[in-house]
């Protein structure tokens, strides 16, 4: 399968973010009626939740601008590199809200549920990963970009 150019996969995943990213966005904002007609109530989580779907978005958002790139054939540019560790932050900011969470849940509420820690904890270290790895990814393109401007001015 193709994956630069107009047919290309980078089109298709960038169709598949934008619905993701508006559905997001729709539910973010009509969750708090959806909650008040079923009858629960916002809780602590619910206020960290909140900031960890603006935080997704904002990765969600990055990866719509990185596939729009790959739709024009240019995936080797600055640009690219500024969404990546813009999404590399955003992701840093994840796990600093997931740990956040995991401390709310044990201190103040003082749920020692397994199942909920062990989730918590593994959301901590997943966006972890994912924020180093967007930030060695964000540097690999930046360099790739260097030799392709320096290969570009000697041919």
């Amino acid at each position: 399968m193709k994956i630069l150019g107009e047919n290309g996969i980078g089109k298709f995943l960038k169709i598949f973010l934008q619905i993701c990213f508006f559905g997001g966005t729709i539910l973010l904002i009509i969750l708090p009626f959806i909650l008040q007609i079923v009858g629960l109530h916002l809780n602590a989580t619910a206020y960290i939740i909140y900031p960890n779907g603006i935080a997704l978005l904002v990765i969600v958002y990055q990866f719509i601008g990185l596939f729009d790139s790959l739709k024009s054939n240019n995936p080797f540019c600055l640009e690219n590199t500024k969404r990546l560790k813009r999404a590399g932050v955003a992701s840093l900011i994840e796990a600093v809200l997931w740990l956040l969470d995991l401390l709310v849940q044990t201190i103040l509420v003082k749920s020692f549920e397994p199942v909920i820690i062990l989730v918590l904890i593994f959301m901590f270290i997943l966006f972890i990963g994912v924020s180093i790895a967007l930030y060695i990814l964000a540097e690999l393109i930046r360099q790739a970009t260097t030799y392709k401007e320096e290969n570009e001015l000697t041919i």
